[in-house]
């Protein structure tokens, strides 16, 4: 047992003990330990999950308690109930704590006999008139690649209502790939040693990020609202398939059903409704008179397989070959991002904020949704770092020599399906919603971005998160980090504002007039002694059905 769980559950005991709950304990006869500590998510103004994971020598299922109460002593519960666990799956635990009243923080615990779990702390979505909310938004968490100091840094605040990962909670590659060298170093390793691919692989996986005592005071502090990226599964995963997957590796079908199990039992989310796909993790969050935030699935459900420029080389020799590629190849209106249930599901959900009149619609997204064409790079040929990129990545010296012709940068975003974005700004009109306020990770760089339709109408700005530890550009261009972004800001007046150099969160903040979106870094994560610093700060305007971005 961890010592900050040992600890925990010592107060957590002698709470129990001053009610004359333990003393009607009952005695077990195997060990019980709390090393993962607890978790909640995924809220609803009654409900909320609650999440732990019992490690025993014991064989067969074990029973237990939890409680909920609005006072940290647990002497009155506002709900209660018993679980049983076993190894079928995993000894997690995940319940759905019901019966609760809007807008209300909640302590809650688990007990099996008298071992008494961590004490927690949940929050309700509120209801009817509110003020405000405020969210830390997060992604990319990375464990070899550095501590999580991002997530002790907002587990010190109690004004979060939830926090908002947006994928990438864990990465997949063993000690030899990405982050290995690094974790070699600061001796983070990822556990297993290879790369996840079978079930018992990614519970391993999973319980290793879940040890993690930052991890733990985050979940203890405030619920969060999950999405999945790609590294949850695999690197650039699709409907069919992953970059980071081949035969040897066995069924991707196997592969993906495993890697969901295991994020099923071992994430603070609601299960899939009995005969509903597992992929289909889109939900919907509505926080009173003020906003809605609907999280979607681009990887999973319905995604085509991304495009790779090293396939269409001879495209880019000629204008013609260069408007064939974009026009019916990377333009295909067949290339699918979202999928036609996903889709009817965010028109019903953007349809019924604005029948609410709520003045904000947020998107929780997982790949950059602005439009972002490459810089022209060619001048970088045969500089050192380019050699140093060439190492991890050959095609490089490829993409520089096609780079003046300004094609989309990044083919696993939503440059990658453009029709497929199309189709979304335009069902989003129709709602009237041509105000979107998208959240958005993956790419371990800090963004403001206005978002246009093809015809050049404004639908909203998206708001990019860092890395909680995973490097952003300044990895591979070193010095030339900031000219590199420089460029990309030039070539694209789409984007505001970016920033490669800090790993950290966005603080937002809305109310009904306005919003203010903190990027918050830290200064290192080499070392658990960090200070924080604000590397940027918007205002969000709402002006009619409009959406702008202003320095705050």
């Amino acid at each position: 047992m961890t010592e900050i769980t040992r600890r925990s559950a010592l107060i957590s005991s002698l709470a129990l003990a001053g009610t004359g709950a333990a003393g009607c304990a009952k005695s077990i006869t195997y060990t019980v330990d709390y090393r993962h500590g607890v978790a909640s998510g995924d809220p609803t103004t009654a409900k909320i999950i609650l999440w732990t994971r019992i490690t025993t020598d014991h064989t067969g299922p074990v029973v237990g308690k939890w409680q909920v109460s609005e006072s940290s002593t647990f002497k009155k519960l506002a709900s209660k109930g018993k679980f049983t666990t076993d190894a079928a799956r995993d000894y997690t635990v995940k319940v759905d704590a019901r019966r609760l009243k809007p807008g209300r923080q909640y302590y809650y615990r688990f007990l099996v006999g008298d071992m008494v779990s961590p004490v927690g702390k949940a929050k309700t979505l509120p209801s009817g008139n509110i003020d405000k909310a405020r969210f830390a938004v997060v992604s990319c968490s990375n464990f070899p690649f550095g501590y999580f100091n991002v997530y002790s840094e907002i587990a010190k605040h109690n004004h979060f209502d939830a926090v908002i990962h947006l994928g990438d909670y864990f990465y997949e590659y063993g000690r030899k790939g990405y982050g290995g060298k690094v974790g070699a170093k600061l001796e983070r390793q990822h556990e297993p040693a290879h790369e996840v691919i079978t079930l018992s692989d990614y519970r391993t996986r999973h319980a290793q990020y879940k040890a993690d005592s930052q991890t733990q005071e985050a979940h203890a502090a405030h619920p969060f609202i999950c999405v999945w990226d790609d590294h949850e599964t695999a690197n650039d995963s699709w409907k069919a398939g992953a970059q980071n997957h081949n035969e040897d590796e066995g069924s991707w079908d196997a592969r993906r059903d495993a890697a969901m199990q295991a994020y099923y039992e071992w994430m603070p989310v609601r299960d899939p409704a009995p005969g509903a796909a597992r992929e289909a993790m889109f939900r919907t969050y509505s926080f009173g008179n003020l906003l809605t935030l609907t999280s979607i699935e681009t990887r999973l459900t319905a995604r085509s397989q991304p495009l790779d420029y090293a396939d269409h080389l001879e495209n880019f020799q000629t204008r013609e070959g260069v408007g064939h590629f974009m026009k019916n190849i990377l333009g295909d209106p067949a290339r699918e991002l979202l999928g036609g249930a996903q889709m009817d599901y965010i028109k019903t959900a953007l349809k019924t904020s604005k029948d609410k009149n709520q003045p904000w619609r947020l998107i929780a997204n997982q790949v950059i949704m602005a439009r972002q064409n490459m810089p022209d790079l060619s001048d970088y040929a045969g500089r050192d770092f380019i050699n140093d990129i060439e190492k991890v990545f050959p095609k490089i010296h490829d993409y520089i020599a096609f780079s003046p012709l300004g094609l989309p940068s990044n083919l696993d975003a939503w440059d990658g399906y453009p029709a497929a974005r199309a189709r979304f700004y335009a069902m989003a009109r129709a709602q009237g919603a041509s105000d979107l306020l998208v959240l958005t990770g993956d790419t371990h760089v800090s963004w403001a971005n206005k978002l246009i339709d093809n015809d050049e109408n404004p639908m909203g700005v998206e708001l990019g998160v860092t890395g909680t530890t995973s490097p952003g550009f300044e990895a591979y261009f070193k010095d030339a980090t900031q000219d590199y972004t420089a460029r990309i800001r030039a070539k694209n007046p789409d984007i505001v504002w970016n920033q490669a150099a800090e790993r950290g969160y966005i603080d937002l903040q809305l109310t009904h007039s306005e919003g203010r979106a903190d990027f918050i870094g830290v200064s290192t994560v080499y070392s658990q002694n960090y200070e924080t610093f604000t590397a940027k700060s918007f205002m969000l305007e709402k002006s009619g059905d409009t959406l702008k971005l202003k320095d705050a």
